[in-house]
């Protein structure tokens, strides 16, 4: 484990113990409901990722009890590979909470080794990639462990977004940040403020974090095999709400993106296969 890992990790075990919102175990979800959870667009469904049940899903980075209960639920075979051993807890938590079996293996996103090739059907990542400098790296692990045809869900930032609300000027919420893939973001303020559940403020360092650009994260993705279904962005704001406030800034530029794609390097590279 390199410095950034260590420095990364010991942030997100002091977020989970804090209880920040993703490291909360969703222990109220259906069976019915636990695919509205993980709230995927329709353009990212079809019928092998409708239907997961008896498929193997590996939620990667995605500690926290969330998602792997939502496939759980689901009847998926679930593996969550996380670096933080409070957010793993947090899984095996939801799991006895349901009595499903879950899967729990701490390790770092930009190694995935300890799967052999052609693990998986399903690799799920919300919104981790962006606290490693290499993007490619990690999706070209994703490549050698999941399957051919498989589905990939990966969560980004929006590589335009590093500001914060409270930054509005009447001109509109400024670009401060160089327009280059790998580069650390720099932040006025890193910490993390935030609420747990009994409504108690929290203000805490956070990990590091780096921007990837489009053009990193599309063309790693097909770099390594990967043909794109579709692109999610989010969430909505309100272009009514007061300039300054986070809905308003939502409305003039969405966070958070999501990929889906599916794994065909015959599609791609079909030199390679023949």
């Amino acid at each position: 484990m390199d410095e950034l890992s260590k420095y990364n990790q010991s942030r997100w075990e002091a977020l989970a113990h804090a209880r920040v919102e993703y490291s909360r175990p969703l222990l109220q979800l259906t069976t019915a409901g636990a695919l509205a959870a993980l709230d995927p667009d329709p353009v990212f469904v079809d019928s092998r990722f409708s239907d997961v049940a008896g498929q193997d899903v590996l939620c990667l980075a995605s500690g926290g009890g969330q998602q792997s209960a939502a496939f759980a639920l689901l009847g998926a075979r679930v593996t969550v590979l996380d670096f933080s051993e409070t957010q793993l807890a947090r899984d095996s938590e939801a799991a006895a909470h349901y009595g499903h079996a879950v899967c729990t293996v701490q390790g770092d996103m930009r190694d995935l080794s300890v799967f052999a090739d052609d693990s998986f059907d399903v690799v799920w990542q919300p919104y981790s990639i962006n606290f490693v400098p290499d993007a490619s790296r990690v999706i070209g692990e994703v490549g050698r462990v999941i399957r051919p045809g498989g589905f990939y869900h990966l969560q980004f930032a929006n590589p335009f977004w590093s500001m914060k609300e409270m930054d509005w000027v009447p001109q509109g919420y400024p670009v401060r940040q160089p327009y280059v893939t790998g580069r650390q973001l720099l932040f006025a303020d890193d910490d993390w403020t935030f609420s747990d559940e009994a409504g108690v403020e929290h203000r805490l360092e956070g990990p590091h974090e780096f921007l990837h650009t489009f053009g990193a994260i599309v063309n790693a993705l097909t770099g390594h095999g990967f043909v794109i279904l579709g692109l999610r962005e989010g969430p909505p704001g309100d272009p009514t709400a007061e300039p300054g406030t986070w809905d308003h800034m939502l409305s003039v530029i969405p966070p958070f993106m999501a990929v889906g794609a599916t794994y065909r390097p015959d599609v791609l590279f079909p030199q390679r296969i023949s």
